[in-house]
């Protein structure tokens, strides 16, 4: 049995339960479709932002290897050009870390992430940061507080917005009681202090079963954080440790309050689901962070950035050409108004290939087959792909193979290419690709037939 699971048994919470809490929320198609559109029509309204701050997580900055150095100091680079370049507000008030801002938390890494923070931030802008679960590898809370300076656990108010904070203790992705309690306390003190505020929390571990691979990586104080943040739907709770695609339509998850996976500056991680590994070919061409920015009817403007391309991110949706991916959240209080909910499986629809799309025969041996195929078309994003070869004379043998459209790459690959293997030599076998969307609905395959070579 997990941790999880056992933490679940010993708070009295059945498994299935606390996934229905945290998943799919009672709405129907037509309720979440009127929200969605209400949601597209406000983005596209005019937003005048008031406050801006960015957030970044699982920096890993290693002394061996300069590379996240260097794309934590083109975070700083590409944020305070884009409030400069902004018509009407021009600062960036706070930098949130969430956690793993080191590899392993040693003196000298600490040093160098020091050392690019004190190069690139103005005094314009507040440094917020919590610990990660990585940090403890070496110095762990004592590192954290001697070389940071900032309390564990931090409640800061810029311009008169809470950001509250959790390290984890004692060590890993656990907090304590009595660290859930003063959480409790703060949320009941930001609250009161202006009802109608968001109030921006952040722990480095995801909550369990709400954004994406928040069912491989989360934390272990799930069940009591969620009942803590469900008290406030005016809570955004910014997390990481799971490396997982910030473009993921998934990375944004409301119910209760909202949850939002920040993305990573280090690799690529994926959910349990598809693939031969979590850890997709080309995983370190990964650096993304977010802008969030308010206005001053405390809507709030979720921007996932791409370092790579010195760019705001697009949407993954294949079929809406060049479209900036922003989330928008224009009531915060009310959780009725939530457009990011898990509803979305019932209006997102399957994948599908335009007329006239084939399978290429690259090449076949008498153990193995490489295909390739353009990608599918999707509203929202398509996920991956499964790649199935049938033995025509013995429909038992079947061979299956599941990749990732590669989505999170920009920009997005127009073609793909597998290898299978596993042939029967001289065996003919039906080859089907499927398509698959973010919540693995299949969308109708294409298809062709191959002869393995003798």
């Amino acid at each position: 049995m997990s941790v999880f699971r056992r933490l679940l048994a010993v708070l009295g919470v059945p498994a299935a339960v606390f996934m229905l809490i945290t998943g799919l929320a009672p709405i129907s198609a037509e309720t979440q479709r009127s929200r969605e559109a209400q949601n597209e029509a406000s983005v596209a309204e005019a937003f005048t932002p008031v406050f801006r701050f960015a957030v970044a997580t699982d920096i890993h900055i290693n002394a061996d290897d300069p590379t996240n150095a260097e794309r934590l100091q083109k975070l700083f680079e590409t944020a305070y050009r884009y409030a400069e370049q902004h018509p009407s507000y021009r600062l960036l008030d706070a930098l949130v870390l969430t956690g793993d801002n080191c590899d392993s938390g040693s003196d000298a890494e600490y040093e160098i992430l020091k050392r690019v923070i004190h190069d690139n931030i103005r005094e314009e802008t507040q440094l917020i940061a919590i610990m990660g679960n990585h940090e403890f590898h070496e110095t762990g809370h004592e590192g954290f507080v001697r070389h940071m300076e900032q309390d564990l656990d931090p409640h800061i108010v810029v311009k008169g917005f809470h950001f509250i904070g959790l390290s984890p203790s004692p060590s890993d992705t656990w907090q304590t009681p009595k660290q859930i309690n003063w959480m409790s306390a703060q949320l009941r003190a930001a609250a009161k202090d202006d009802p109608n505020r968001p109030i921006f929390t952040m722990q480095h571990g995801h909550i369990w079963n709400t954004v994406y691979v928040s069912r491989s990586w989360y934390t272990q104080m799930s069940v009591p954080l969620h009942m803590v943040y469900s008290r406030y739907p005016q809570v955004i709770n910014f997390s990481g440790h799971s490396h997982g695609p910030v473009n993921n339509p998934l990375n944004i998850w409301q119910n209760a309050y909202t949850q939002v996976g920040v993305g990573t500056l280090n690799y690529f991680e994926m959910e349990r689901d598809i693939g031969d590994s979590t850890v997709p070919e080309g995983a370190r061409n990964a650096a993304q962070y977010l802008i969030v920015e308010v206005d001053d009817n405390n809507r709030v403007r979720i921007m996932p950035f791409n370092i790579l391309t010195d760019d705001f991110m697009r949407t993954p949706a294949t079929t809406d050409g060049d479209q900036q991916l922003i989330w928008q959240i224009d009531n915060v209080c009310d959780k009725n108004s939530f457009a990011y909910t898990a509803a979305r499986k019932h209006t997102d629809g399957a994948p599908w290939f335009e007329e006239g799309d084939t399978v290429t025969v690259d090449e076949v041996t008498a153990n193995t087959a490489t295909l390739s195929f353009p990608q599918a078309e999707d509203d929202v994003c398509v996920y991956g792909y499964r790649v199935t070869l049938t033995n025509t004379a013995d429909a038992k043998q079947k061979l299956v193979k599941e990749i990732y459209s590669q989505y999170y790459f920009e920009p997005m690959p127009e073609r793909l290419s597998v290898t299978v293997e596993g042939l029967s030599a001289g065996a003919e076998y039906d080859v089907t690709v499927t398509p698959l969307n973010v919540w693995l609905d299949a969308g109708e395959p294409i298809s062709c037939r191959i002869t393995a070579a003798q």
